[in-house]
């Protein structure tokens, strides 16, 4: 697999996710954005290679990463690893291990293992007020979509209003006209919004039932 670094990407202009084409003193990169090939300076620097278990959903894997010696990492930090389709994803740290102890934040140096969550693309978990009943509904968004409070979403044939937001710190959001990226969400609380949930041609009751089994 080929070695993925970041680097400042002059045709993009902003740091980018590279592929490593050719490695030593001045590296050979190109720009995954862009596709720019261009060349950047390596300062060699004392590193360490850090174990990581990484989980999505039900599954988890084990992958490692290198940072630089002296670097602190802390719960809630983002970075990027190769996924196993060879692409990039975006994990966050949800805890550290150091000295067999579970701490917020630590150096490289001190660091046994980190636990992190792929949040590229998350679960989105909706409970969908029917009136007498709630219905549940799930399906996979990007974890940096943003949902927002008052703001239709709508899901195949269902069209519903975000009426509250349970964060995955426990939290709530209600407050028409927030935000919240998908990736921080635990549950979204929903109305349905009858007047542009079916077609014209639909049936309600068989279009809410295809909908709801399929997103089991």
């Amino acid at each position: 697999m080929p070695e993925l670094v970041e680097a400042y990407c002059p045709e993009c202009e902003d740091e980018t996710v590279h592929t490593l084409l050719r490695g030593g003193t001045n590296q050979v990169v190109r720009c995954r954005e862009c596709n720019t090939t261009h060349t950047i300076t390596h300062r060699k620097e004392k590193t360490r290679k850090l174990k990581v278990v990484v989980s999505r959903e039900n599954t988890t894997r084990r992958c490692i990463i290198t940072r630089r010696e002296g670097e602190e990492v802390c719960a809630g930090d983002e970075f990027i690893i190769e996924s196993v389709d060879g692409e990039p994803s975006i994990v966050r740290v949800t805890s550290i291990e150091s000295h067999e102890r579970r701490v917020e934040c630590a150096e490289v140096g001190e660091i046994d293992a980190i636990w992190a969550r792929d949040v590229s693309s998350v679960l989105l978990k909706i409970s969908l007020n029917l009136g007498a009943v709630t219905k549940p509904i799930k399906y996979v968004v990007h974890g940096d979509k943003e949902l927002v409070i008052g703001r239709e979403e709508r899901y195949k044939n269902i069209t519903y209003v975000v009426k509250k937001i349970k964060l995955r710190d426990g939290g709530f959001v209600w407050r028409e006209g927030r935000k919240v990226l998908a990736k921080d969400i635990k549950r979204v609380f929903a109305s349905l919004n009858t007047d542009k949930t079916h077609s014209k041609n639909v049936n309600k009751k068989k279009s809410l039932r295809g909908a709801f089994n399929g997103s089991r």
